[in-house]
C-alpha cells in the first residue's frame, strides 16, 4: 500500500471522530463555537507535534518565505469561509440540494489543482472521481429525504449556491495547503507538512477568534468554559490536519480527496453495525460506486 493512502485513511477516520464531537457539542457551544474548537484546541497539539518531530529527526524549523505565507493565509481563509458557509447552509430548512452539491468538492479540488499547480489527473482517476461524486450525491439525497429530481430542480436555489460555494472553498483550501507545503525548501515531507498545518491552524485560531470576540463573544467564552469536552475535538482535528497535509505532499490533492471519501463508508459501517440502522438499496448502490471509484484511483 502506498504510504499516502494510509495517511488518507487515518485522516478520514479521525475526521469522523472530530465531526462527531463537533456535532455533539453544537447544542452547547453554538454553530460558531463548535466550529472554532476544531482550530483553537488543535493548535497546541499541532505545535507539540511539530516540535517533537524536529527533536526526533534533529531538523531545524523550516525557513519560511512570502510564497509560503501567501498560500497558508489563502488556504486558511478559504477553509474558514467554507465552515461558515456550511453552517449557514445547515441553518436552512430545505438544504438537501445544497448539501449534495457541496460534495462536488473533489471535482472542484481537481480543477483548482490543475489551474494553480498544473497537476492534471489521468482519465482513469478523473472518471473515478466523477463516479465518487455521483455516489456521494446519491447518498446525500437519500439520507436527507430528497429525490434526485428535486436535487436537479434545485440547481439555481440559494441553498445550492451555498453548497457549491462551500465545496469550492474547501477544494481551494486543500490545493493552497499543498502549494504552501511545496514552497518550503528545507525539511523532510513530514516536517514541511507539519509546519504548514501548524501555521494554518495558528492563523485560523487568531482570525476566527478575533471575529468571534466581536460578533459571537458568548460562544467564544463557552469554548473556554467547556474545555474538558472540547479538547478531544482538537486532538482529532490536529491528527486529521497533519495526515491530510502529509498525504497532499505525497500525491495529488484530487487523488487524496477521492480516497478520503472512505470516510462515508466508515460512517455507514457505524450506522449498520453499531447503531443497527437499516441500509437501503440506494445506499448499497452508492457504496458500490464509491468502492469502485476508490479502487480505480488505487489501480491508476
Amino acid at each position: 500500500m502506498e504510504i499516502w493512502v494510509l495517511f488518507t485513511v487515518v485522516a478520514a477516520l479521525t475526521q469522523t471522530f472530530r465531526s462527531a464531537g463537533q456535532k455533539r457539542l453544537k447544542s452547547v457551544l453554538g454553530d460558531f463555537g463548535a466550529s472554532y474548537i476544531r482550530f483553537s484546541y488543535a493548535l497546541p497539539f499541532a505545535l507539540v507535534w511539530l516540535v517533537l518531530w524536529m527533536m526526533m529527526t534533529a531538523q531545524p524549523l523550516p525557513q519560511t518565505n512570502m510564497t509560503f505565507w501567501f498560500w497558508v493565509s489563502l488556504g486558511g481563509g478559504a477553509q474558514v469561509i467554507f465552515t461558515v458557509m456550511l453552517i449557514t447552509l445547515f441553518s436552512h430548512r430545505n438544504f438537501a440540494a445544497g448539501t449534495a452539491f457541496s460534495k462536488t468538492e473533489v471535482l472542484q479540488a481537481a480543477l483548482f489543482e490543475a489551474l494553480i499547480i498544473g497537476d492534471i489527473v489521468s482519465i482513469q482517476t478523473g472518471s473515478a472521481i466523477l463516479l465518487g461524486v455521483i455516489a456521494i450525491i446519491m447518498l446525500s439525497a437519500h439520507q436527507s429525504g430528497a429525490s434526485l429530481s428535486l436535487i436537479t430542480r434545485s440547481l439555481l436555489s440559494y441553498q445550492t449556491v451555498l453548497g457549491i460555494g462551500s465545496g469550492a472553498f474547501l477544494g481551494l483550501s486543500t490545493v493552497c495547503f499543498r502549494a504552501a507545503t511545496s514552497s518550503l525548501e528545507t525539511g523532510d515531507i513530514v516536517l514541511r507538512a507539519s509546519m504548514a498545518a501548524a501555521s494554518s491552524t495558528m492563523l485560523q485560531t487568531l482570525v476566527m477568534g478575533l471575529v468571534m470576540a466581536i460578533w459571537a463573544r458568548h460562544q467564544l467564552v463557552l469554548t473556554l468554559t467547556h474545555w474538558r469536552q472540547a479538547w478531544p475535538v482538537g486532538l482529532f482535528g490536529a491528527i486529521t490536519t497533519a495526515c491530510w497535509f502529509i498525504a497532499f505532499s505525497l500525491a495529488t490533492v484530487a487523488s487524496v480527496r477521492a480516497i478520503g471519501q472512505v470516510e462515508l463508508l466508515i460512517t455507514l459501517l457505524f450506522t449498520g453495525s453499531v447503531f443497527k440502522e437499516r441500509i437501503s438499496k440506494t445506499e448499497y448502490m452508492a457504496i458500490g460506486l464509491l468502492i469502485l471509484s476508490i479502487i480505480l484511483v488505487l489501480l491508476d
